[in-house]
């Protein structure tokens, strides 16, 4: 589904399916919206399956999850999943465990997933531009964008028989993105066969020793952090290129109501010009909260290039996009303590830029927790 298709729900047409989910995720905003969004990271996960499993590390762990539980049951809070939460979890290769996951994440995020940092970076992109186009009356908030449910956790999928007409078509998708949109974790959990999904490969290799090595290679060619930052700012957009020239044909066409050729889109270089627009806005310091998951990306990939202390780790790719989430669209980020320390790197200032709570002590976020329904 196409993130770049905003405008006022009363408005939407909804004689497509894109339009058709859009509309659910904007009232599914405004559903939760009122709710705490309690971002756990897959440690934390893991460690409240552990006390509903019987076996809790410590008693502020088994109190932690029984404030959560009140919470998400009362209405006053949820624990958004994500698509790199559910790659975490179904690494697992116990059936058992794994099930007690996936049965705790329906529980607790009441079937309430961000969409993915795939769709969710040219989405902040577009909203720029947008707001610079139109003015942020004109456009959504990103926070009323960002939501879905749990069947679209790794992204948008639909039918599409192209054989049958076009009304016939789009009433099909309709139907299967409603009967998507009542789906929970479990559901794809046991279609797949609990033993099926434990004895998969993982699909992520560890790249952390690769990393490392870069580090090592480019530690003289920064004589700043932000020199340092600019660069990893560089290699994001570079990356989504493709996207962000996708982004602006979709400008284009909706706005001229011409449609471009294929040869060129090819032969153009907006992916680029965009990119530039983008990486100019934070060299020049002219962006304050636009673009949160480059920032938060980047950022921290920075930090830990310039601690000469630091190394990567294994799971720290995971750990950052878990941030990149938490901190823009999350009221609470419970995560390991290694990570909540670089976050807090004075090079950063993500304190200044994003008020979600950061805690790593169980204990420390039960305190937060506490104030939530007082």
């Amino acid at each position: 589904m196409s993130p770049f298709r905003l405008q006022p729900a009363s408005r939407l047409p909804c004689n497509d399916v894109s339009a058709y989910v859009r509309s659910k995720r904007i009232a599914l905003a405004h559903e939760i919206g009122p709710k705490k969004k309690i971002y756990l990271d897959t440690k934390y996960w893991v460690l409240l399956r552990d006390v509903r499993l019987g076996r809790p590390k410590s008693s502020s762990l088994a109190e932690l999850l029984a404030r959560v539980e009140v919470l998400v049951r009362d209405g006053h809070a949820l624990c958004p999943l994500n698509a790199d939460i559910f790659f975490e979890v179904f690494k697992q290769n116990d059936p058992a465990t794994l099930t007690a996951s996936v049965e705790l994440i329906d529980d607790l995020s009441s079937g309430i997933s961000l969409i993915p940092m795939t769709e969710r970076l040219p989405l902040e992109v577009f909203h720029f531009i947008e707001t610079s186009r139109r003015g942020a009356a004109a456009v959504f908030a990103m926070d009323e964008l960002v939501s879905t449910k749990a069947a679209y956790v790794i992204g948008f999928v639909t039918p599409d028989h192209y054989e049958l007409p076009d009304e016939q078509n789009v009433t099909i998708q309709k139907a299967f993105a409603d009967h998507m949109w009542g789906l929970k974790l479990s559901d794809y959990l046991n279609t797949m066969g609990a033993d099926k999904a434990a004895a998969r490969e993982p699909s992520f290799p560890d790249i952390s020793a690769q990393l490392n090595e870069g580090k090592l290679r480019s530690i003289h060619e920064h004589k700043s952090f932000k020199s340092l930052f600019l660069s990893e700012v560089r290699g994001v957009l570079d990356v989504y290129e493709p996207e962000l020239a996708d982004l602006i044909h979709f400008i284009f066409e909706r706005d001229t109501g011409n449609q471009l050729d294929n040869h060129v889109k090819l032969q153009d270089d907006s992916g680029r010009l965009i990119a530039n627009v983008v990486y100019d806005a934070f060299r020049l310091n002219r962006v304050t909260n636009q673009f949160p998951t480059i920032r938060v990306g980047a950022g921290l990939h920075a930090a830990l290039r310039w601690n000469g202390d630091r190394k990567y780790k294994a799971n720290d790719l995971f750990d950052f996009r878990h941030a990149e989430a938490a901190l823009p669209y999350g009221d609470y980020f419970l995560t390991e303590n290694s990570l909540r320390q670089l976050l807090q790197d004075g090079n950063l200032k993500f304190q200044e830029l994003f008020p979600c709570k950061v805690c790593s002590e169980p204990s420390e976020a039960l305190s937060e927790l506490e104030s939530i329904d007082a």
